[in-house]
């Protein structure tokens, strides 16, 4: 997928220059940093679903056999 930034051309180029000393491109470098921060989320997403899963194993409803779900019921004050 192709993105345009915007960003100040002072700034692009000191990273420019930088990278070229890195032996990488500004290029290469802007899709580590969003590669690195994608990572980031998803570790982030699986930590929060291990711990809701964590705590569904904690959690033990029991519902007599044929109870419905009355919405009126609920809803009462």
């Amino acid at each position: 997928m192709n993105i345009t930034l915007s960003a100040p051309p002072e700034t692009v180029q000191i990273v420019r220059q930088w990278a070229e000393q890195q032996h990488t491109s500004l290029n290469r470098y802007i899709r580590d940093l969003l590669d690195a921060k994608a990572q980031d989320i998803l570790a982030e997403r699986r930590e929060a679903a291990r711990k809701f899963a964590s705590f569904m194993d904690t959690v033990r409803i029991t519902v007599p056999p044929g109870w419905k779900f009355d919405r009126e019921e609920a809803n009462a004050r």
